[in-house]
């Protein structure tokens, strides 16, 4: 060959690196895209759309404007920037928008968690992970602004991943910076810190990854980011919506608040398992940060399963690290992949076959006609309904967007917008027909909810002898007095 060496064909290699990279980035984009294009039920985002659009016009929501009864009655924090993202898509592009919000903010959650199970694991390890994940995520894939707070989070898992790496505290410098951002979105800013601190207590306490300098400079950045929770214009009344979200359990028994039930949530208790296996069985090459921060984050999520998604955020590279250990001992890390891919799927809260068929997009999706109803509205306004009125629980947000501020709501979802007698009136009040003729002897009108019948909801509590039902569909019925 005259000593010339033959070159592969130009591009060639290159190409090849390009497609392996864009797999993981097509894969978490359709992973994203099922949890974002299909039917939902979510009654707070009406609300939070009105709080937007007060937001919008200048005028930050700091008490329940949209209340007849409490319209003074402070609120603490509210998550105005994405309240006002929201409003400003919607404004644009309606519920398409607010999907395509839900989509960024999950495919960002699956990419930077993603990135950071890379930081110690192979490509296959990180996507057996996600694939038990995705399923953890799915209950939760709702859009609220806690979507935020999942990707926020995983940047902040990152952010440790690239410490342990550096085996330095300087990469966590952006967790200051990207918690002030973070308050003002959502109130689960707070659950960073605390990822931070648990960090930088255990490795002052018991050193692997970092120095116990490096350790202490990561807890000034946890502390650091404490105050930067402080960073929006409710200061510390962040803090206080906290303390009174933590207290609801004493007036009503909220879901979210409530630990995470089976069957539905079975992929959580799965993962919890299989992280408490994987870590035990590598005592070894266990350190102790990573140890606390499973440990509180389980416990987190066992609780309340709104935090369910926490745990995954915060120990997805520790699991990822110690399947790709693996394939060292000879497991085949396909056969890895599929086991988790099939028992993602056998662990499925809905049917796969809805999971990957059932898509719709814009109203249809996010104002399900099942439970909300554009024609009540317009037969609401069509009689020129204004004044005192009660409304089920769950369309007051509804009513706020769609009414406000020629109707004002009886109750809604907020629960920290409300003294909490209120609430607590109203399950009373739902015993006996005598006392919720007390209850709403101030209002004129009602609009009650079809499908959603429960304490809150008034269902049956207006006799046709007192009330007259002027418009009903399949999820709402307006009644009016005689």
């Amino acid at each position: 060959m005259n000593g010339r060496r033959i070159l592969p064909p130009e591009g060639g290699s290159h190409t090849e690196s390009v497609r392996r990279g864009l797999v993981p980035f097509l894969a978490i984009a359709a992973a994203a895209a099922i949890l974002s294009f299909r039917p939902i039920y979510e009654p707070d985002l009406w609300w939070h759309l009105a709080q937007g659009r007060e937001d919008a016009a200048g005028r930050l929501v700091r008490t329940n404007v949209f209340s007849e009864a409490y319209a003074g009655y402070r609120q603490h924090f509210t998550p105005w920037l994405f309240d006002t993202l929201v409003y400003g898509v919607w404004t644009i592009a309606g519920g398409a928008g607010i999907q395509i919000v839900q989509l960024v903010c999950l495919a960002g959650t699956l990419l930077l968690l993603f990135q950071a199970c890379r930081a110690r694991a192979p490509a296959w390890s990180a996507a057996a992970v996600l694939a038990i994940g995705f399923f953890i995520l799915e209950p939760r894939a709702i859009p609220r602004p806690h979507l935020v707070s999942f990707a926020a989070f995983s940047a902040l898992t990152l952010l440790i991943e690239r410490a342990v790496a550096a085996r330095s505290a300087t990469p966590l410098r952006w967790a200051v910076p990207l918690v002030a951002v973070w308050s003002n979105f959502h109130v689960e800013c707070v659950f960073g810190v605390l990822l931070l601190g648990v960090f930088g207590v255990a490795e002052l306490s018991w050193p692997s990854s970092l120095t116990r300098r490096e350790a202490a400079r990561a807890l000034v950045v946890a502390a650091l980011s404490g105050v930067a929770t402080m960073a929006n214009p409710y200061g510390w009344g962040l803090l206080v919506y906290l303390y009174e979200n933590l207290s609801v359990p004493r007036i009503l028994a909220i879901a979210e608040l409530q630990p995470p039930g089976l069957p539905a949530y079975r992929a959580f208790y799965v993962y919890v398992a299989m992280t408490a296996v994987v870590l035990l069985g590598s005592l070894r090459t266990l350190r102790l940060w990573e140890a606390a921060v499973a440990a509180v984050f389980a416990t987190l999520g066992v609780l309340h399963l709104r935090e369910t998604p926490l745990v995954l955020l915060a120990t997805a590279p520790m699991v990822a690290t110690r399947l790709g250990a693996l394939a060292a001992r000879g497991i085949d890390p396909r056969a890895i992949v599929v086991t988790a891919v099939c028992a993602g799927l056998a662990l499925s809260r809905i049917p796969v076959r809805l999971l990957f068929t059932e898509f719709a997009v814009g109203s249809a999706a996010v104002e399900p006609e099942q439970f909300f109803s554009a024609r009540a509205i317009d037969a609401i306004r069509a009689r020129g309904l204004k004044g005192p009125a009660f409304n089920s629980h769950n369309l007051g947000g509804y009513l706020a967007w769609q009414l406000y501020p020629q109707v004002k709501v009886f109750q809604d979802s907020r629960l920290q917008a409300y003294p909490p007698e209120h609430f607590r009136g109203i399950i009373a009040a739902s015993g006996s027909q005598q006392d919720w003729d007390v209850l709403v002897a101030g209002v004129d009108w009602a609009v009650v909810s079809v499908p959603r019948p429960n304490q809150m909801s008034g269902t049956g509590r207006f006799p046709a002898t007192q009330w007259e039902s002027i418009y009903q569909d399949q999820a709402m019925e307006v009644v009016v007095r005689r």
